[in-house]
């Protein structure tokens, strides 16, 4: 058996994660399965996707994040006094809600 040198460095090409970034899902398990037969590190832009979907703190992390506004989901959710607070009590115990 013949023993070759594999140049890696073709595999992190920009035009193949352009290529792969829009190529079927089988095409690139069919890639990442040659590079991991070869013993080949798989790059960046051909590695799965945690699977599942992500949760909701983490949607609002990213989303706080491209915003810049850090903070701001979780300030605008304080704002929000739900109706069950708004309540007193009148001097004769019953329930009341305050007039606007």
């Amino acid at each position: 058996m013949t023993i070759l040198t594999v140049d890696t460095a073709a595999v992190d090409n920009q035009q193949l994660a352009i290529y792969f970034a829009s190529a079927d899902r089988r095409i690139v398990s069919g890639f990442r399965l040659a590079l991991d037969v070869l013993g080949i590190p798989t790059p960046e832009f051909a590695t799965r996707k945690p699977a599942g979907r992500p949760s909701v703190a983490k949607l609002m992390a990213d989303a706080e994040a491209d915003t810049g506004n850090v903070g701001a989901y979780r300030a605008e959710k304080t704002k929000f006094i739900p109706r069950s607070a708004q309540r007193s009590v009148s001097p004769a115990g019953a329930w009341t809600l305050p007039r606007p």
